[in-house]
């Protein structure tokens, strides 16, 4: 079946035309999307905690928006756009939005996790969508303001007033992503998509990365350099594949030398048994499980492995590197 992309010619921004859109949750999202979304001619407040509990709120006010505590933002809206990490939603889901939520409102959150895996079950009479841009709060805000936007995917989970994807269109819209193309997706696919995306690509690509460095050094290469041709040079490629299409790039813009070593010794390095294992335990929700449970406990590992990374000694020539050759 062919795939649906939607685009600004296809979507109704009016849809939100007399609707106030509360973004509960203030950070690397929620600060862009407010802002794309006021910019689009949308109402836009902004829910926080308290100012006690952090710069969130005084952030939001600085930058123009009138800010509310959760809970009367809440019922203030009729769109609430959850930009709350995923193991905060489901206490504040519990103390502060799902009482004051009404008949008719549209929870659209930022990532599926929390509803896919039942730690929050909204209420038959709300509409439960989601949009996500593909990409970091700044580059979201940074393409909208360029004119541009970044690709994204809605998707509704149950739909109350029988309108629930055109209002993730409109808010997809709104935050500038049909500009470049929306694509609908199920809960399942954006949330395990995204965690399967992060362990192998972020996760490869950083521990791959890591480990050029250490053996370079290990075997008497300077760190500076080690450190240039493990992250810096990775750097000057990946924007001309994204660009102009991997095999562009190795049969073009790629020496041969280059072309022979990618197509010869890079498979070597991936284990693609790990990959389809990393990919069963995402859907089986063991992943999900497991991060839930490290979150429950203060994240032990999570702090450890910090500590760790932080005294590295890539870390600190990174420092450096940067100080003497620029960033």
């Amino acid at each position: 079946m062919e795939e649906k992309i939607y685009r600004d010619d296809d979507v109704d921004l009016s849809v939100l035309d007399g609707r106030t859109i509360a973004v509960i949750g203030y950070g690397i999202q929620g600060r862009a999307q407010a802002a794309n979304a006021r910019d689009s001619g949308c109402t836009v407040i902004v829910g926080t905690r308290p100012a006690s509990a952090g710069s969130s709120r005084e952030r939001a006010e600085k930058d123009g928006f009138e800010v509310l505590d959760y809970a009367e933002a809440v019922r203030r809206a009729e769109v609430l756009l959850i930009e709350l990490a995923d193991p905060v939603q489901p206490e504040v889901y519990a103390s502060d939005i799902a009482s004051n939520l009404r008949a008719g409102q549209t929870l659209c959150f930022c990532h599926g996790f929390n509803v896919l895996y039942g730690s929050i079950e909204p209420p038959d009479d709300v509409n439960t969508i989601l949009f996500v841009p593909n990409a970091p709060g700044a580059f979201v805000r940074e393409k909208y303001l360029e004119g541009e936007g970044v690709y994204g995917c809605v998707s509704v989970d149950h739909d109350a007033t029988g309108n629930a994807l055109e209002i993730a269109l409109a808010v997809s819209k709104a935050v500038g992503s049909t500009r470049a193309g929306v694509v609908n997706l199920s809960f399942q696919h954006e949330t395990e998509g995204d965690n399967f995306e992060e362990q192998i690509l972020y996760g490869g690509v950083i521990h791959l990365i890591r480990t050029c460095f250490r053996t370079m050094v290990e075997n008497g290469y300077p760190p500076s350099f080690a450190y240039a041709k493990s992250i810096r040079s990775l750097r000057s490629v990946i924007d001309v594949m994204d660009e102009h299409g991997i095999e562009d790039y190795l049969t073009g813009r790629s020496s041969r030398t280059c072309e022979f070593a990618v197509r010869t010794r890079g498979p070597r390095v991936i284990n693609e048994e790990a990959v389809r294992e990393i990919f069963r335990e995402t859907e089986e929700g063991r992943f999900a499980s497991e991060w839930m449970q490290e979150w429950k406990l203060g994240m032990p590992r999570i702090h450890r492995l910090r500590r760790t990374a932080a005294e590295s000694l890539m870390e600190k020539t990174g420092n450096e590197w940067r100080e003497q050759f620029g960033k």
